[in-house]
């Protein structure tokens, strides 16, 4: 009787090698060449653990770690903020993350963001892309969840913008959820830092054309204020004095002893709250105006005249 269930078991799996197989990219050293943008699917349901632990990964205290995960090679093909999500695309409790570039296994050039949980049980994670860079993507479940078919997507960050001031002139755009940290370095590859707020009514304006994603409702936010450097005293990321403040009641209150990052409320007033995985909010990102020297002004001083055009003439006969 076990000679013969032996026998069928060699059977079924010499019919059936594939549906036995674990999948080519169940290793960080073999993973799967993708680019550009787009929706990707992936089967987990044999893939085993594989990778290291990061505290990175540790959302809810004592589990650093990625289960039943597989392993993509992606090329960048524009450079700007880019989210990897499986929001929407999985029916199971997801798990992932990006590193720099794509060897040596099993943290490349290291870790550039880890989720559990943004979207549901599904994840999100968002960060600075560079053209033609490549990135190992980490796509698997939370360590007590089985691994099964799925998606994944990549596209844009930004999920508003680009919206002017045209008080200021400066460029707005709303980004993905993500830590304050992350945040704050995907505002610096636009050219600019999280929001500074000077004033009742630019609190008001950015509330109202930036802070939200489908043009009606409020969003959470984070803005560039910050007191990590010294607890109790903020400072916005830009540089900028501090000129006003809108504090919701009861705050900055640095709950638990770690909130150190500015957040603009869903009511419009700020919070202090904890720069970590646990805390994903949208990235309001302010990009200040360049100011673009007139060529005309060949004479640099301000004006665009007549005179311009002679100091011209004589400098190019000057040198002939």
């Amino acid at each position: 009787m076990t000679r013969s269930l032996i026998s069928v078991a060699v059977l079924m799996a010499a019919a059936c090698p594939a549906a036995w197989a674990q999948p080519a990219n169940d290793s960080c050293a073999t993973p799967d060449s993708i680019a550009g943008l787009g929706v990707f699917a992936y089967d987990g349901t044999l893939a085993t653990s594989d990778g290291v632990d990061n505290i990175v990964c540790d959302q809810y205290g004592g589990d650093g770690s990625i289960a039943n995960d597989l392993w993509y090679c992606w090329t960048a093909t524009a450079s700007g903020p880019t989210v990897l999500a499986t929001c929407t695309l999985s029916s199971i409790d997801t798990k992932i993350a990006v590193y720099a570039g794509c060897t040596p296994c099993p943290e490349a050039g290291g870790i550039l963001g880890c989720n559990d949980d943004a979207c549901g049980f599904e994840s999100s994670v968002t960060f600075s892309a560079v053209a033609g860079q490549q990135y190992l993507l980490r796509i698997g479940t939370y360590v007590f969840e089985p691994g099964a078919p799925g998606a994944f997507s990549l596209g844009s960050a930004i999920v508003r913008g680009p919206v002017i001031n045209p008080t200021t002139g400066h460029t707005y755009y709303l980004l993905a959820p993500s830590t304050w940290s992350d945040a704050e370095a995907q505002a610096v590859s636009l050219g600019g830092h999280l929001a500074t707020i000077n004033n009742a009514a630019e609190d008001g304006w950015i509330r109202t054309n930036v802070a939200t994603a489908d043009g009606i409702n409020g969003e959470d936010g984070w803005i560039g204020f910050t007191d990590a450097a010294s607890e109790g005293t903020f400072v916005w990321t830009s540089g900028e004095p501090v000129t006003y403040i809108n504090w919701g009641a009861g705050e900055p209150n640095n709950a638990n002893g770690g909130e150190n990052a500015g957040q603009l409320r869903t009511d419009g007033r700020w919070n202090d709250n904890t720069d970590g995985p646990g805390r994903l909010f949208y990235a309001i990102v302010e990009v200040p105006t360049t100011t673009i020297p007139c060529t005309a002004d060949f004479n640099h001083d301000g004006h665009v005249n007549s005179q311009d055009f002679f100091d011209f003439l004589n400098a190019f006969f000057a040198c002939h």
